[in-house]
């Protein structure tokens, strides 16, 4: 295998969004890549290696190259490119010190197509590649870049003497599946070596995948934008945007393949640098990328103890302050907030609590118990799990459409009594969303009480099934024969939407307790995140009632009966966080390598859409009913507690405007 160091597109990518990332990307022991997983369990939940898989049976009678080394994929490229007439899937081509995989090459005669196959959608009777001043979309860049790249290698390698032609493979949110099962088509399985692959069916044929979900669009002229460097305003432009692509390319492989560090330049775009390390990496002697280019800009007395501008809350002004050489939330002064309003005084808040208050406390705006006050028992808090994904499970579906596929509530009474229902389906291949509205509509349309979401999603979700049943009633010629009539109107009564921009409220509309944190709820430990996972622990610290109930064993519930939610980290002095204290489900169960894609050491769901890359795992994997079962289990006590926390943050409040407003109450 050649020893020579490729500039590949991957690493191109990860340049375009950093170039010092260049420096850390293959040192996997020296320093620490978040994303290394993320992205995998990303693509995996979306259909990313699926939709790989459906390109090449759009194109059929490809030949696979799937030699890892760089020499021997280039040499049986080179071979079949000889043919005046070839597909090659995953060909190799190099110029210099440039390396690119094609997902689909086609060669006719003297044009060669280079096709970039992507998960990512586009609906091909409204979306376009520009935006405004016709530049290209920053969020269309990566993938247009990409494809750039790719044709530059092309063009400069010894196929310079062809007609290059670049494409993108896209799914297309304006057609639809004509069969059910083409998600189905496609089993994902590890070889020996941990490599994942895509099993078909031996024989695939065009009635079994039915109508084309995938789109294949010429992207010349986009191309020709990025190389002659038109793809965006030059007065917005700034650092390498200000170098011609060639130039960029030239620069970016010198640096790679010489292993020289990019100079540093530290800004906004390091907010979500993916080579920052852990305290338990760190203990293992991995290095923090992030923190060495902030030493390297800063001095080496940087303190990463103390608060930095980027844990501030939704602020946006953190490129100016860097250029101000403010880089502490204790240096921020007001005159950076442009006007008063409730979003700058969280963030002012935030400053105050974690700079200048000597003892850790939480605020509470007296307006909360206000809202409480308007809150109607029976209390229902409710939390689902959806996915989309690019290839749909079923009939007449869009890529993307939206898969509901669990949720969970918790019904909190006058009298304290705590109730809980959930829902969920595994089935492979099977629709669920309209059994899961007709599920929640029989836990919640039983009283008048108020509802609970965290976050719009819920909303969201509920508003785009009652537009899937709309549909299917048109497609069947408005013959309801399974109530969604019923369904659609119900779920007009519990959301909130826009018509012309005119705001509508169902008569229970959901209440966001996320805005309610946001509005009137702080507490220090939350840094500048307001998620549930973030909230719950930071609530149990400073919650005396909290402590004294949830001490005891769960005497409710459904899978977290009798679990103690509150149990004190000796270590940290603080209250255990929840989320981490699930118990294995796997504890007799040998299910192999495949579930630690999604599981923890301990059992547990792994954070970042963790519960959709779950069900995506038991839709498109060959497993046992055991198997199923046991991430069906792992799956139903993190959504269980999810809306367990909900009640968590309710109790808290009412004990709060007891004590502050005992005669009130």
């Amino acid at each position: 295998m050649s020893n020579i160091k490729y500039l590949t597109k991957s690493k191109f990518k990860s340049a375009l969004e950093c170039p010092r990332k260049l420096y850390y990307y293959d040192k996997k022991k020296v320093y620490a890549n978040q994303n290394a997983e993320n992205d995998f369990l990303m693509a995996l939940a979306e259909g990313g290696y699926q939709v790989g898989e459906l390109a090449k049976l759009y194109f059929p009678g490809g030949h696979d190259i799937k030699s890892l080394g760089y020499d021997q994929a280039l040499q049986e490229t080179n071979e079949l490119l000889k043919k005046d007439n070839v597909i090659i899937y995953e060909a190799a081509i190099k110029y210099k010190n440039c390396f690119v995989r094609v997902d689909i090459l086609k060669k006719d005669k003297n044009t060669i197509k280079l096709i970039e196959v992507k998960a990512k959608s586009f609906n091909s009777e409204e979306d376009s590649f520009l935006g405004r001043g016709d530049y290209i979309r920053s969020n269309w860049k990566p993938y247009l870049y990409d494809i750039a790249f790719q044709t530059y290698v092309a063009e400069h390698s010894e196929l310079k003497s062809h007609k290059i032609e670049p494409y993108l493979m896209l799914a297309d949110k304006a057609l639809k599946t004509t069969v059910d099962g083409v998600n189905q088509l496609f089993k994902i399985k590890k070889d020996d070596n941990k490599r994942i692959s895509i099993v078909t069916p031996e024989k695939i044929t065009d009635k079994m995948l039915g109508g084309k979900i995938l789109t294949v669009f010429n992207v010349k002229e986009y191309v020709d934008m990025i190389f002659t460097g038109s793809d965006m305003a030059d007065d917005k432009k700034h650092g390498d945007e200000l170098l011609s692509f060639e130039e960029r390319i030239k620069t970016y492989c010198d640096y790679y393949c010489n292993d020289k560090p990019y100079p540093t330049s530290i800004g906004q775009k390091c907010k979500n640098c993916e080579y920052k390390a852990t305290p338990s990496d760190e203990d293992k002697g991995i290095k923090s990328g992030f923190k060495n280019c902030w030493r390297e800009a800063c001095g080496k007395k940087f303190d990463f103890n103390l608060p930095h501008i980027f844990d501030l809350w939704n602020f946006r002004r953190c490129e100016e302050l860097i250029r101000s050489h403010i880089y502490y939330l204790k240096d921020i002064h007001m005159h950076y907030f442009d006007k008063d309003t409730p979003v700058i005084e969280r963030q002012r808040l935030q400053i105050e609590k974690i700079c200048h208050e000597k003892e850790v406390s939480e605020y509470i705006n007296p307006e909360l118990f206000t809202e409480i006050n308007k809150w109607k028992f029976p209390l229902h808090f409710i939390d689902f799990e959806t996915t989309m994904t690019a290839i749909p499970f079923n009939e007449n579906k869009r890529p993307y459409e939206q898969v509901a596929f669990q949720f969970s509530c918790h019904t909190l009474y006058k009298n304290g009594k705590i109730k809980h229902d959930e829902f969920l389906a595994t089935e492979p291949g099977v629709f669920p969303n309209f059994k899961f509205v007709a599920a929640l509509k029989n836990v919640l349309d039983k009283d008048e009480g108020t509802i609970f979401r965290y976050a719009p999603h819920e909303n969201t979700v509920l508003k785009q099934i009652q537009a899937q049943m709309n549909e299917k009633l048109i497609n069947d010629n408005f013959k309801d024969k399974d109530g969604l009539n019923e369904l659609i109107e119900w779920i007009d009564t519990i959301t909130q939407w826009k018509i012309d921009k005119i705001p509508y409220f169902g008569k229970r509309n959901m209440v966001d307790l996320l805005k309610m944190v946001r509005d009137y709820y702080y507490h220090p430990e939350m840094g500048g995140k307001n998620s549930i996972k973030v909230v719950l622990p930071s609530i149990l610290s400073a919650s005396s009632f909290l402590k004294e109930k949830y001490t005891k064993p769960l005497e409710f519930g459904t899978n977290l009966k009798g679990m103690i939610v509150w149990e004190l980290d000796q270590e940290k002095n603080k209250p255990k966080n929840p989320y981490k204290k699930l118990p294995s489900v796997f504890e007799d169960i040998d299910i192999g390598d495949d579930v630690e894609l999604i599981m923890d050491a301990d059992g547990d769901i792994r954070e970042g859409g963790a519960a959709l890359t779950a069900y995506a795992r038991m839709q498109f994997s060959e497993m046992t009913d055991l198997e199923r079962n046991a991430i069906g289990k792992a799956l139903l006590k993190y959504c269980e507690l999810d809306t367990l926390a909900m009640v968590m943050i309710y109790e808290h409040w009412k004990f709060m405007q007891k004590k502050l407003y005992p005669k009130i109450i």
